[in-house]
Parts: C-alpha cells; structure tokens; sequence
C-alpha cells in the first residue's frame, strides 16, 4: 500500500459516488464492489472515514497503540477494519 496516494484519494471519494468508490476500493482489497458495499453499508461509515481510516493503517511512522488511538477517533472506523478483516480472511 506503500504507493497510494491517500491525499488524491480522499479528494476523489468526497466526488465518486458510493459505486466508483466501491470499485476503487475494491481494486485495494482484492474483493468485489458488492462486498466493499455491505461492508460500507454494514458499518454505516462515509467513503471519507474509510480514507481517512486505511491510511492510518498505512503510516508507517505509527505504533500500533497511536492507530488504535487515532482509528478509535474515526466515526466507525474500528467496525470498519474488523468487517473488512473478516472478509479477507
């Protein structure tokens, strides 16, 4: 994930429709839109707290405890990774 643009990418997701975003994100996670869809709707998170939460995730210059820390900030970020986590595994 380490060549993402996460500054483009949060611009792009206040303009995508939930269904251009669905795809790019599914594009990320190797799942389909439908599923990126039910998790978004499953968790009831905006396309923006999902940016905002993966690229927590991605900053290397963070501990884990300062992820937790700032995702717990996140409206429903938590919800978010745990879904997307049990799909992936």
């Amino acid at each position: 994930m380490n060549t993402i643009n996460w500054n483009d990418l949060a611009q792009q997701a206040t303009l995508q429709t939930d269904k251009e975003f669905n795809q790019q994100l599914a594009i990320l996670t190797n799942l389909n839109p439908t599923k990126i869809n039910d998790i978004t709707k499953e968790c009831k998170i905006t396309n923006t707290n999902i940016v905002k939460t993966l690229k927590l995730v991605d900053d290397a210059t963070m501990s884990t405890n300062e992820k937790a820390k700032a995702i717990s900030n996140i409206e429903n970020g938590f919800g978010f990774l745990i879904s997307l986590a049990s799909k992936v595994i």
